[in-house]
């Protein structure tokens, strides 16, 4: 089996690849051929890899249905760009194939009048229009009108009725919602209900009342934790009066999990959340110079550290050797704390109220990890240089750093939250620069008041 499946990679690598050979070397009408006969993930794989310039003419030769599933398929700044590189008469019609979230998505990323112009040419746009209002990263703006409804007092004759006449979507009846008269959200049936039913039964009789929803503005990530956590396949979404006005479905939902996980992991690297390696250069340059000038503020205060103890260096120039690796292990002590407490606040396990008990639990493990780390050290400097008071200086060193690092792991992104920014931004960069600093504090520190040990 995994024999066949890496063949089966092979050739779709080697298709996607011949494909984008025969598109970049101007054999349009082979290539286009060579492309519809690809599923449209691997359509979309190669539209994204194609050089602007060449990709633009393409656009007007696929069908709208064709380029309606590569969207699907596509990630956002891809899909954005493609969107970008098509006249409003060709965008607005694409618009009305592709899914109402995706079309949202879209027309928020462009500049207002192409949004409109867009939007003038689309079949669908009063439907869209009120789902604009919502903000990109919130369940309002997740959210499709695709969904099934019923009225309270109806009875299972007329809500298999109803679904025969619209014939909604696979997606749309998993879960089949009961509404008042003015719409308000009062519960949901399940299809299979509706089968197994009586014709003559009243809907209010099946429903379950305790139906779990998420207001418009919710946060996105709030919705996907919901989701998650109930381990719903698709969540109501209602206004301030409780009306039911969409749905936001699970698939939706876990590409916004995957897309804050990447956001909070290039956070605290200190990267754009749209970093690609696609991206032209001079999008990527200004970002991650901004943290780099920080990382040079943070490495310039530990140079300042140093040069404190240029007396102690000199006197004893095997602490040069042995600097980094307290510095080094401090940080990356601190590295798994952040990490693992950036990763519990976006997913709810851990709220503000919760820091004293995080700190506590962290630092033990700090204190205990630096205590056998700084043994270890211990053993192998005196080992190695046979000096007692340098091995002393530098174990207990360690413990102090690794313990700085796990505190500081939690403190940063926790004070972030507080401050209301994203508690992923650029933690590393600030770790780094407490851990070195204080690192050399630290061993330089103790090896002045032990110098007589050591030189």
């Amino acid at each position: 089996m995994p024999n066949e499946s890496n063949d089966q990679h092979d050739q779709d690598d080697g298709a996607r690849r011949t494909t984008l050979e025969l598109l970049e070397a101007g054999e349009i009408q082979n290539g286009l051929a060579h492309l519809g006969s690809l599923h449209p993930a691997d359509q979309a794989h190669v539209l994204s890899a194609l050089d602007p310039s060449l990709r633009a003419p393409l656009l007007t030769q696929i069908s709208h249905d064709a380029m309606a599933e590569i969207f699907d398929y596509l990630k956002d700044d891809p899909r954005q760009a493609l969107a970008e590189e098509l006249e409003a008469a060709r965008l607005g019609p694409l618009l009305d194939h592709v899914e109402q979230d995706t079309a949202v998505d879209i027309l928020h990323g462009l500049p207002p009048e192409r949004a409109q112009q867009a939007m003038a040419e689309m079949a669908d746009a009063p439907a869209l229009a009120p789902l604009l209002q919502y903000g990109d990263e919130t369940a309002g703006g997740r959210m499709t009108t695709d969904f099934v409804a019923f009225q309270r007092d109806w009875t299972v004759d007329q809500a298999l009725s109803h679904l025969r006449q619209t014939h909604p979507g696979a997606e749309q009846v998993f879960y089949l919602y009961v509404v008042d008269a003015g719409e308000r959200l009062e519960g949901v049936v399940s299809l299979r209900q509706l089968v197994v039913s009586s014709p003559e039964t009243k809907i209010s009789d099946l429903m379950t009342t305790d139906v779990m929803s998420v207001a418009a503005m919710t946060d996105q990530e709030e919705a996907a934790r919901r989701v998650q956590h109930y381990n719903f396949i698709a969540l109501p979404v209602v206004d301030a009066q409780q009306r039911l006005i969409g749905i936001v479905s699970f698939d939706d939902l876990m590409d916004v999990a995957e897309e804050e996980a990447t956001e909070d992991m290039f956070r605290m690297a200190g990267l754009a959340e749209h970093e690609t390696l696609q991206r032209p250069i001079a999008q990527s340059v200004l970002p991650r110079l901004g943290w780099l000038l920080v990382a040079l503020v943070s490495v310039i205060a530990a140079a300042g550290v140093v040069s404190a103890f240029e007396g102690t260096i000199e006197q004893a120039v095997v602490l040069a050797v042995f600097m980094p690796v307290v510095a080094g292990l401090g940080g990356n002590a601190g590295v798994q704390t952040i990490t693992l407490v950036v990763r519990s606040l976006a997913l709810g396990d851990v709220e503000l109220r919760d820091v004293r008990r995080v700190l506590v639990r962290e630092v033990l493990i700090g204190v205990t990890n630096g205590f056998v780390v700084g043994l270890i050290l211990a053993l192998v400097v005196y080992a190695w240089k046979q000096n007692v008071g340098l091995s002393v200086v530098a174990g207990v060193a360690m413990l102090l750093n690794m313990t700085t690092g796990v505190t500081v792991g939690v403190l940063v992104p926790v004070t972030l939250r507080r401050l209301r920014l994203d508690p992923a931004l650029a933690s590393g960069v600030l770790l780094t620069t407490f851990t070195d600093v204080l690192g050399f504090f630290f061993f330089l520190g103790l090896a002045t008041l032990m110098i007589d040990q050591i030189a």
